[in-house]
């Protein structure tokens, strides 16, 4: 009888640490954190953190109604800025840029749309940062190996899922760039940007430059150079430098700039003076086209790609002065 007992004591015991105890309900998932709360509790983006306070930002990634992405730099990249820049730490760059030169900075770092890995496409967007004129500055997503910013961060850790957005995590600091920096960093311009850099002028330096312009640029892609070369009878880009000089290569290239930061909704309609003093002629008649002198016809296939120092608009046609 002893053991009889003993043995649903110990029954008895087993059901009350096992059976009795109060099972988590699995249909309830647990509360998601927000931007702030996972960066705040990650310790190699502390400075990060510390840079969001100093710019009152931390409310706007805290807010549960926002839906954003932000690309998060760790320590150890805001350590190679500091390196790069020759700055000693944060404050230094509070000082140099000032809290709302640091604040837009920051906010270049952010879309405002949740924008998970598997929906990066190559291509141009328009982050919460903003020109001197509160237009949206762009940055250039690559996606070759793996997601890149502007040819100079890249995703190390991505879709860290969030309560009102998503955070992906770089290695770099990223920061705002000029008209020929977003060219150059999209290999779908790298017609563009060789011919940029033999034309005479320095029209390279020129649009890189953030102290020059602003300039509203009519971006000709590779397709758009390559079919300019087949209906000109150039074999290739120095065929087309040799027939025309570097000086000639100079007024085509020019004839695709306008003086000001002309965005989308202030394209004039009309005959518009070009930077060689030639004139072209917009339509805004079904999305904007451009007409040159010689009675051809370039569609606008995507605008306001903004960067420093002026904006870009891509086109599919090549403008012949």
């Amino acid at each position: 009888m002893t053991i009889k007992l003993s043995a649903l004591a110990v029954a008895f015991g087993l059901f009350l640490n096992t059976g009795c105890k109060k099972e988590e309900n699995p249909a309830i998932p647990p509360a998601q954190k927000t931007i702030a709360q996972i960066a705040t509790e990650n310790p190699d983006l502390s400075i990060l953190v510390d840079a969001l306070t100093r710019t009152n930002l931390v409310g706007a990634v805290s807010d549960p109604n926002a839906n954003l992405t932000v690309f998060a730099p760790t320590n150890a990249a805001f350590v190679d800025l500091l390196n790069e820049l020759g700055l000693a730490d944060l404050n230094a760059v509070e000082a140099a840029l000032g809290t709302a030169g640091l604040r837009n900075i920051l906010l270049y770092h952010v879309l405002g749309a949740e924008v998970k890995s598997n929906m990066v496409q190559a291509g141009y967007a328009n982050t919460l940062g903003v020109d001197g004129d509160n237009n949206a500055l762009s940055i250039y997503l690559g996606t070759a190996s793996g997601v890149r910013i502007n040819n100079r961060a890249t995703v190390t850790t991505a879709d860290v899922d969030a309560s009102n957005g998503v955070i992906h995590i770089i290695d770099k600091v990223i920061l705002p760039l000029s008209i020929y920096q977003l060219l150059s960093a999209n290999p779908d311009f790298s017609s563009l940007t060789a011919a940029l850099g033999v034309a005479d002028g320095d029209l390279d330096a020129l649009l890189d430059g953030p102290g020059n312009g602003p300039f509203t640029l009519f971006a000709p892609d590779n397709a758009a150079f390559t079919a300019a070369l087949a209906e000109l009878n150039f074999a290739d880009l120095n065929a087309l430098v040799g027939a025309l000089g570097t000086n000639g290569v100079a007024d085509v290239l020019t004839y695709h700039v306008v003086a000001g930061n002309i965005t989308s909704g202030n394209v004039p309609a009309g005959v518009v003076t070009t930077a060689n003093g030639a004139e072209i002629t917009i339509s805004l008649a079904g999305g904007v086209s451009i007409t040159d002198a010689n009675s051809r016809v370039s569609q606008v296939t995507k605008v306001d790609i903004q960067g420093v120092n002026g904006v870009v608009h891509i086109i599919n046609k090549v403008l012949l002065p």
